[in-house]
């Protein structure tokens, strides 16, 4: 995959790396002129000086060829510019938007329209936040983030357009590499399922997998159903 980062700070530097060391192609467009230089020196790919929410600097970054740009920087509000910028130079691009506000994530998520620029919403403070909440509340646990090399744990949103809504967990044909591990109703609700739970027709559902068998876990959760 080529993928373009927008942002050099820690977070942005970091998914580089990362990227890179697993083979992929990777540009960085990053504003401060110190900053990209330095960064030039630890990745092989592509670094930019420049400001991603300029048409000019995206094109100059081959974005009509990527598929996928990652918008890390610190400021949201020209993440949100750069994604909808990116989206309307290439319309099969993936966009993951970072958030560094945690109570805009939700609607950034659930608002049909703000989906068709923003494909994946993050916010790593969110994420932070909750590991050093859970850690407070209940200490003694050595909490898993993310699991070793090899797996994932994935998050998939269900509504009534999905085919697997209201489908028991036993019908739902998933691979043998992955289990679901917990299951959100729409109010929060949370159900540890067996074989015979049946999904809400709105909620979230949490499985952990291997990583080969991921994309065939996407294609049966995300399936929406025949006119729909």
């Amino acid at each position: 995959m080529y993928i373009i980062i927008m942002g050099a700070g820690r977070i942005g530097t970091l998914v580089a790396k990362m990227l890179e060391n697993a083979g992929h192609d990777v540009a960085i467009i990053e504003m401060n002129k110190e900053r990209a230089k330095e960064i030039s020196e630890h990745i092989t790919g592509l670094v930019i000086e420049g400001d991603a929410t300029d048409q000019k600097v995206l094109e100059e970054a081959n974005v009509k060829k990527a598929d996928a740009f990652a918008a890390l920087t610190g400021r949201d509000d020209a993440n949100i510019l750069a994604c909808i910028l990116v989206k309307h130079i290439n319309p099969n691009i993936m966009t993951i938007l970072r958030i560094t506000d945690p109570t805009k994530k939700q609607v950034f998520e659930e608002v049909k329209e703000l989906k068709t620029y923003f494909d994946i919403v993050v916010s790593p403070e969110d994420i932070a936040a909750n590991y050093i909440f859970r850690t407070l509340v209940t200490p003694g646990f050595n909490r898993v983030l993310l699991p070793r090399e090899g797996a994932e744990i994935v998050q998939f949103q269900i509504t009534e357009e999905n085919e697997v809504a209201g489908k028991s967990v036993k019908d739902l044909g998933l691979p043998k590499d992955s289990l679901i591990i917990a299951i959100y109703d729409e109010k929060g609700n949370l159900v540890i399922p067996s074989g015979d739970t049946v999904l809400p027709n709105k909620g979230q559902v949490v499985i952990f997998a291997k990583s080969s068998a991921l994309q065939d876990v996407k294609k049966i959760m995300e399936a929406k159903k025949k006119g729909g």
